[in-house]
């Protein structure tokens, strides 16, 4: 509001708000001063009442004389060709209009017609003034056309119906210069609505108006605050930014994840029940070879009896078919003997990285199976060096242990035939020189029979049968066993999870050892060469001959040379008991 106009007021101010005084002797002399601007012709007339350009002049309640008027002012333009521009002024009187010669000029290419003249702004008894010059084109306040009227601060001016619109602030003294947030604020949007711009364009034109005007009409102190608050906004923004950006990508990363894990499931399901049938039809390919050998034999046999063969020819024929029987008496017997005391085994390892705590946990676990048996009543176990080093025999782990990672053996469970609940195996002891092993089952089973370590009788020499009782295949050769329905839906239950199969196949009661035949191809130092059938998980498997002797364990196969397998001698598992005890022979064969 502008000061009072009342005669018995102690002080009329040029300043705004206006300030009280006592007496005279507080009054001050303020000089009015001339803005300058381009092409402004000082000897241009003044408006009516107008004070004396120049000169100080002062006021007290009670004496005679004029008070100073000086007033400050701006100028916003929320549009026409000065669209967002903000001037001060602190002069008496200024013109608007087309003409390069006033104060404020328009030029003809703007929106709206202004006349060369249009408007004058005027100092009168320390009010501002404006006085419509133009016959023509009116001059609208508050969207009202006036012919001359009292401006109050934020009133709008307008330079005919569809001329430049203006904005006039009348500045107090502390404010001369510069603009309140609050008001560049309204500016900005002022600004932004009187363009033709649609949305999307008014938005970037409140933002661009808005840094303008914080840059060049703010004070330092609204500034330094607002350039704070937008660093420390920034800060906040791209903290959520990034942190935004690390969720998705731990989402994605999740999510290709589960997508892999999913398909690695299906495939493996695919992979399982394809290597089961294929176990299944090579076991029923063996019986029944086995049974069209036996038949052939006994036509045979039938054939040359009633051709009148010689005695010779037909107890050839009869000892072959008393030996394929016997061999399937044999191997009947071996199992029903000594299968409770052959178990499957299944483990995991990992490494952990260079100076991770021994207690860790890898990140990453690879799992595998291979077979044990027992020798002692107390839980002694014997199987392969590399079931329990896993990593000990293999040409990748040893890369990862040469970059410095340690491996670790994470579970090594036992689960033997009839039992439902798995037994945890600890290493006693293994060897450097040769694949063999001592572990220790914990608890000790009960009830369960042992493999004696016994020296045979006679050296194992080539040509002799060998049978081989163990878990050819891992859970491929148990499920191929299994009734198809019974197989899948143990598959589907596991859900790509081999330690969980191997658990619900032995709840099922399903773990038996396979017994596999064949005949020992050589006898060389440390090991025992034969060939009969096994593959993965038939390593630790124990080896016997015709007699039901022990005399190897299994440890490889070599596929390039014709599925050659080879075990290691009896003889070196005494080396690697605790007790060093000495193997006791067997007895002749009758």
């Amino acid at each position: 509001m502008a000061p009072s106009r009342d005669a018995s007021s102690a002080v009329r101010h040029s300043t705004w708000p206006p300030r009280r005084i006592a007496d005279a002797d507080r009054c001050r002399s303020v000089c009015v001063r001339i803005g300058s601007f381009p092409n402004r012709s000082r000897k241009q007339s003044q408006p009516p009442r107008s004070p004396t350009r120049g000169a100080c002049i002062h006021r007290v309640a009670g004496l005679e004389g004029r008070r100073p008027c000086c007033m400050k002012f701006s100028l916003v333009h929320l549009s026409g060709c000065h669209r967002g521009e903000t001037q001060y002024f602190d002069r008496t009187w200024l013109t608007l209009g087309e003409d390069a010669k006033n104060d404020v000029p328009f030029p003809s290419d703007d929106q709206g017609p202004v006349a060369p003249l249009h408007a004058q702004i005027f100092e009168e008894h320390c009010e501002l003034h404006v006085r419509n010059l133009a016959a023509g084109a009116p001059t609208l306040v508050n969207h009202q056309p006036i012919d001359e009227i009292v401006l109050r601060d934020n009133d709008l001016i307008r330079l005919g119906p569809q001329g430049p619109k203006l904005r006039i602030r009348i500045r107090p003294e502390e404010y001369a210069a510069c603009k309140l947030v609050r008001e560049i604020m309204q500016d900005a949007r002022d600004i932004a609505a009187e363009s033709d711009l649609g949305r999307g364009g008014r938005v970037g034109s409140f933002v661009a108006q808005l840094a303008y005007d914080l840059r060049r009409h703010a004070t330092r102190t609204a500034r330094f605050v607002i350039v704070t608050v937008f660093v420390g906004l920034c800060g906040v923004i791209g903290t959520l930014g990034y942190y935004a950006y690390v969720t998705r990508q731990a989402y994605e990363r999740q999510q290709t994840l589960l997508s892999k894990t999913l398909e690695s499931a299906r495939q493996w399901q695919a992979t399982l029940e394809h290597a089961t049938a294929a176990e299944r039809a090579r076991v029923a390919e063996q019986l029944t070879a086995h049974e069209v050998e036996v038949r052939r034999l006994l036509a045979l046999l039938d054939e040359q009896r009633s051709a009148g063969a010689s005695p010779q020819d037909v107890q050839a024929l009869t000892r072959r078919l008393q030996t394929l029987e016997a061999e399937q008496t044999r191997a009947e017997s071996l199992i029903k003997r000594y299968g409770p005391a052959v178990c499957l085994l299944y483990g995991t390892y990992g490494f952990l990285e260079q100076g991770a705590a021994d207690d860790g946990t890898p990140a990453v676990l690879l799992d595998y199976m291979g077979t044990g048996f027992l020798v002692e009543p107390s839980g002694q176990l014997v199987t392969n060096r590399h079931l329990m080093e896993p990593w000990s025999m293999d040409k990748q782990s040893a890369e990862m242990i040469a970059t410095g990672r340690q491996p670790k053996l994470v579970t090594l469970l036992a689960h033997c035939p009839g039992q439902t609940t798995p037994l945890t195996v600890s290493v006693v002891r293994a060897s450097d020189q040769v694949d063999l092993a001592i572990g220790q089952l914990s608890p000790p089973p009960t009830g369960i029979p042992t493999i004696p370590l016994m020296r045979p009788s006679a050296q194992p020499a080539a040509g002799e049968p060998v049978m081989v009782l163990g878990y050819p295949t891992g859970v491929e050769g148990l499920l191929a066993r299994m009734d198809d329905a019974v197989a899948i839906g143990l598959i589907q239950q596991a859900r790509n999870d081999l330690g969980l199969l191997v658990r619900l196949i032995a709840r099922e009661g399903r773990i038996w050892p396979l017994a596999m035949q064949g005949h020992i191809a050589d006898v060389v130092p440390n090991r025992i060469l034969y060939d009969a059938q096994t593959t993965g998980g038939g390593s630790g498997s124990p080896v016997f001959d015709r007699r039901g002797t022990l005399i190897a364990i299994h440890s490889a196969t070599m596929t390039r040379f014709g599925a050659v397998s080879f075990g290691v001698p009896v003889e070196r598992v005494r080396d690697l008991l605790p007790t060093r005890r000495s193997v006791p022979s067997s007895p002749p064969d009758s």
